[in-house]
């Protein structure tokens, strides 16, 4: 795969129980997902010869908003067939509540087409990965090596660049290094952020063409939950419709 030689120094294996934090931690409630043995039929090491135009249309800055506003639409219609966007949520519940920020508590239900901009503009790394996950919770899907190892590189880039932008607060000689560093890390961001959404049109074509698409009925049930995150119950005593619950942790694509 392509990925090989590029990442190869990258481990392709999912987190270790230890890495989940314990019993109790941060990641346990998340562990399940490891034990799913299920891959997407496209790797993401595979996406750019496969599905090049995809690839593009995700990596590309100028396309990559209005790709991912698609996109995230699409795969609400196809868990839900038919839902528009009732069932959006501020990074679908994949983050959550931090601070000032909740997700169902957003404008989402007023104004849904809107923030999924704003998510794309503001946090595009999660705004990706969401739309994934929705697939992965809904066939029991998970990354195989190469994803694990392409996702890994990505964020591996991301930390040192933003090492070395604090490096070079202290010391001015670093600052073409930072700058240098800064674009490497948007290239490989972009370049993976392609990846991963061809990776995911794919898959809903692939089910769309087994007619397995929409195996929840949509309008769904008040209080229902598909994930681990919901928002919090609302005045009148319902909860909003539901979301997906919160990522598998070794797959949170850093941006």
């Amino acid at each position: 795969m392509a990925c090989n030689s590029l990442c190869f120094c990258f481990s392709g294996e999912p987190l270790r129980d230890d890495e989940y934090g314990g019993e109790g931690g941060r990641g346990s409630t998340y562990q399940k997902y490891a034990t799913y043995h299920k891959t997407f039929r496209v790797s993401m090491g595979d996406a750019p010869i496969k599905a090049p135009l995809q690839c593009c249309a995700g990596g590309i800055p100028l396309t990559f908003i209005c790709c991912q506003w698609h996109m995230r639409y699409r795969a609400l219609n196809h868990v839900a067939p038919g839902s528009e966007w009732d069932n959006y949520l501020c990074c679908q519940g994949y983050l959550p509540p931090c601070l000032c920020f909740t997700p169902g508590n957003c404008g989402e239900r007023d104004c849904p087409r809107t923030c999924m901009c704003l998510e794309a503009c503001l946090c595009p790394g999660l705004a990706v990965s969401s739309t994934r996950f929705l697939l992965m919770d809904m066939y029991h899907l998970s990354a195989d090596e190469c994803d694990n190892r392409i996702i890994r590189f990505n964020n591996c880039v991301q930390v040192v660049s933003c090492v070395c932008h604090v490096a070079a607060a202290f010391n001015r000689n670093l600052r073409h290094l930072a700058r240098l560093l800064d674009l490497i890390a948007e290239i490989v961001f972009f370049a993976t952020a392609g990846c991963m959404t061809a990776q995911v049109d794919a898959e809903m074509k692939y089910r769309e063409g087994l007619g397995v698409g929409g195996a929840i009925a949509s309008p769904m049930a008040p209080g229902a939950v598909l994930g681990g995150y919901a928002p919090p119950t609302v005045a009148s005593g319902t909860k909003p419709p539901p979301y997906a619950g919160t990522p598998l942790l070794t797959e949170t694509m850093d941006r």
